[in-house]
């Protein structure tokens, strides 16, 4: 993990991996470690907008529940998700992570479109979230570099985002689920 990181940044550590878990066991909402989280990774990853989605068993449907991007965050929002032609269900339904390097040919829907990226993305990831191998959610960030992400595709960044998975699910409010 290290090295990929390092062949990104060479100032990303073993030390930069402790400081994702830092930010993870600080106490806050689910936003507050969201948006921290967010702002951590974008020291290494470029971050142009991140999305928080998570899934509703009232209804089976996704939602948008926080949103950050260059002119600023949003939160506390009940974006249902439409189902058709949806990136975002398939990966859900997949379980895998998804890595996108050229968005020119977007795979989603006109609205997954424009939640999950802006004019300078280049690169976009979704995550699974999960607990107790149940899929709860999605977290989804695009980069304005072509390659951002490949480091997620390491065994350490997946045991990070393992671990930032499992703090955010504690921490969803009953009321989106």
């Amino acid at each position: 993990m290290d090295q990929q990181l390092t062949d990104i940044d060479p100032g990303i550590s073993e030390n930069a991996l402790k400081s994702f878990k830092a930010v993870l066991s600080k106490p806050g909402d689910i936003y507050k470690l969201f948006f921290l989280f967010t702002k951590r990774l974008n020291k290494y990853f470029q971050i142009s907008r991140s999305s928080l989605i998570i899934y509703s068993k009232q209804d089976n449907k996704l939602k948008v529940i926080a949103m950050k991007g260059l002119k600023g965050a949003r939160k506390g929002l009940t974006l249902t998700l439409p189902e058709n032609n949806s990136l975002l269900y398939k990966i859900f339904e997949d379980g895998q992570f998804y890595i996108q390097h050229n968005l020119k040919n977007f795979e989603g829907n006109f609205i997954e479109e424009k939640i999950l990226k802006d004019r300078s993305a280049q690169s976009l990831v979704v995550l699974p979230i999960r607990q107790d191998n149940k899929r709860c959610g999605l977290v989804c960030f695009s980069s304005p570099n072509q390659n951002a992400f490949t480091a997620f595709e390491s065994s350490k960044m997946n045991e990070i985002l393992d671990y930032f998975g499992k703090n955010l699910i504690i921490k969803i409010p009953t009321s989106c689920v």
